[in-house]
């Protein structure tokens, strides 16, 4: 599997075929080099959409930031939509957003007692798990508890009911609202910022 990040800082050296990356990358498929070929989106909804225009034919799969609070914050939904019209398959990035999803203020987390089974990280992916199209989600872990935790969430397919995704979506909501800059700590701006 190989995957190219796209985004706004290079979107333009990807469309400009001067630079032939797009035709490497496909010589290197024909050559059995790369199996399966897709792309990483850390762009808007219109950069994603330019790429897709250009090379969607040949791409497997992408991955995308897509968790309950980027729903419609980063507009992780257009994103979705524009992929399932492309039949390119999901991958998540960022399904706990950096671990801000991890643990919640005690008046978010009441909303969510809906399923009192659950654990608060296990909302992030049963939400991911009531996307059509999601069909690999990379989750960081800081330790064997967390890893343990994420498989046995794994381990069944229980999507949100509609009642579930409200409560789960307002939560959203209300953080949001508290959201000065959509920081998810990543750092990757850091070397490059004014």
């Amino acid at each position: 599997y190989l995957f190219h990040n796209v985004c706004e800082m290079n979107i333009d050296a990807y469309l400009d075929e001067k630079y032939g990356i797009f035709d490497y990358l496909m010589e290197q498929k024909k050559k059995g080099r790369i199996r399966h070929l897709g792309f990483s989106a850390h762009g808007s909804y219109d950069i994603m959409k330019r790429f897709l225009d250009a090379y969607g034919e040949h791409m497997e799969f992408c991955q995308i930031q897509l968790n309950y609070l980027d729903w419609s914050f980063q507009n992780a939904r257009a994103k979705v939509d524009l992929l399932k019209e492309h039949h390119i398959p999901v991958w998540v990035m960022e399904p706990l957003r950096g671990g801000k999803l991890a643990f919640l203020p005690e008046e978010q987390e009441e909303k969510l007692r809906l399923r009192p089974e659950e654990g608060i990280p296990a909302w992030a992916f049963r939400f991911l798990q009531s996307i059509p199209g999601v069909t690999m989600v990379l989750s960081g872990m800081s330790n064997f508890q967390q890893m343990q935790e994420n498989i046995a969430v794994f381990e069944e397919d229980k999507p949100l009911d509609e009642k579930e995704m409200a409560a789960l979506l307002e939560v959203a909501d209300r953080m949001v609202k508290k959201i000065a800059l959509p920081c998810t700590s990543c750092h990757y701006c850091v070397s490059h910022c004014p």
